[in-house]
């Protein structure tokens, strides 16, 4: 019994070093920072600067990631970080200041989002004060246009006729000739905006207060709109025309994988998405031209000291895995010591059995070596020089094994084999046969 509790005991220490590997194996893989199958962005309305950005990024993603990019239209920027926040996509475009972006994390500035006073020509609107008697679209309720709208009116002291429950979309004063004026903020590559000032049927106001409203809203910064921008004849606008502006952002949950941020990041300003937007703000302002921090992997991204902390963190990946290999290797190494011994082990027993069935065969002849010492008879003695020659034969087939032949308890069983067979042949060659 307590045989079996050691070769039990054996076994279960042979096994540690296998644990060891899986164990350091399994945390490995499930630590490691991966891709998911499926990269969701949210946008806006289909044929917005925002679906169209997201569209951009998604074919430079698609072809960075080889992941699926999917993107998800909606109102705008209030419901796409409501869709972040519940886990519905990966990533989020909103207007910067139009809602709070708490336990969010913005990954890059995008491109200036300008707002436009657009004024039908027809309801005779000349400057902004004259937006109070008027019916203004403010923009469909969970895009970031109406809270932008709000703030320009609430600090111009500006009341309109809107009906602020309303949730429409700018594009709608096409055919609702009831709505005088938009209040719509926007990226100047908007594709809706230029189809929509082209007819024109429309006009953009100058904006009134634009630096003081900069000042006292951290979102907002002093823009203007260039002539001719939007039409040559009649030129819209007639001149450059002072506004404000805020700045599309790209947002994300703060817990996001940091390779697929890196990916987002690589795809927008490795992949020469400036091209294609003109009004993209480059990678060496995007810091300076955020109005919220950024993420910290954006951080190194945009700030090339801050590569020294991205290379700390590699090198102290390299190190994890130079750990990790230390430790396979030494588990795989414990692991080929524990067989070597127990097969040893194995090997020792099978030896020393055989060496007790030798030490039987050697009592034998023994036994014997004292029989025929004290017989005559000529027939008892052949038996004898039989059963000696039998056992030598049953030896030798059964003990093949090289370290017992070669060890001194073979040799003595041989040579005591060999005298006794030589002993009992002489006694018979002396000894009469009975008649």
């Amino acid at each position: 019994m307590p045989v079996d509790y050691l070769k039990t005991g054996r076994r279960w220490l042979a096994l540690i070093p296998i644990a060891i590997i899986v164990i350091s194996v399994a945390v490995w893989f499930t630590t490691r920072d991966t891709l998911p199958g499926t990269i969701r962005i949210a946008t806006a309305h289909d044929g917005g600067l925002y679906h169209e950005f997201g569209t951009a990024l998604q074919k430079s993603l698609e072809e960075r990631t080889g992941r699926e990019v999917v993107l998800i239209t909606s109102e705008g920027s209030i419901e796409n970080a409501k869709l972040l926040r519940e886990g519905k996509v990966d990533f989020a475009i909103i207007q910067g200041g139009s809602t709070g972006i708490d336990e969010l994390a913005a990954i890059a500035p995008l491109y200036p989002e300008t707002v436009h006073i657009v004024a039908r020509r027809s309801a005779e609107i000349k400057s902004m004060n004259d937006l109070g008697a008027k019916h203004v679209l403010q923009g469909s309720r969970n895009s970031g246009m109406q809270p932008s709208a709000r703030r320009v009116l609430k600090h111009l002291g500006i009341s309109s006729k809107s009906d602020l429950s309303q949730n429409s979309y700018f594009t709608q004063m096409r055919d609702d000739e009831s709505i005088d004026a938009a209040i719509v903020t926007t990226g100047f590559m908007n594709q809706d905006l230029h189809g929509m000032l082209a007819t024109g049927d429309f006009e953009l106001i100058p904006m009134t207060g634009a630096e003081a409203l900069a000042t006292k809203d951290p979102y907002f910064h002093v823009a203007k709109i260039p002539r001719e921008l939007y039409r040559k004849l009649p030129p819209i606008p007639l001149n450059d025309t002072p506004t404000i502006a805020t700045t599309a952002l790209l947002v994300a949950n703060e817990d996001e994988s940091e390779r697929l941020i890196e990916s987002v990041m690589e795809s927008i300003y490795d992949e020469n998405l400036g091209l294609k937007f003109p009004t993209l703000i480059s990678r060496n302002e995007a810091i300076a031209k955020s109005p919220v921090t950024l993420h910290s992997v954006s951080r190194s991204f945009f700030n090339p000291p801050d590569h020294i902390g991205r290379l700390a963190q590699v090198m102290d990946s390299l190190a994890a895995f130079k750990e990790l290999t230390v430790a396979l290797a030494a588990g795989l190494y414990l692991l080929w010591t524990r067989r070597k011994r127990l097969k040893e082990a194995r090997q020792a027993e099978f030896i020393q059995q055989q060496k007790d069935k030798l030490d039987e065969f050697l009592e034998k002849t023994l036994e014997i070596e004292r029989a025929q010492m004290h017989c005559d008879d000529h027939d008892e003695l052949h038996q004898f020089l039989d059963r000696v020659t039998e056992i030598k034969l049953q030896a030798l087939t059964k003990f093949t094994h090289e370290e017992l032949r070669s060890d001194q308890a073979f040799s003595i069983f041989l040579l005591q084999c060999a005298n006794l067979i030589n002993k009992i042949q002489l006694k018979i060659l002396t000894c009469v046969p009975k008649s």
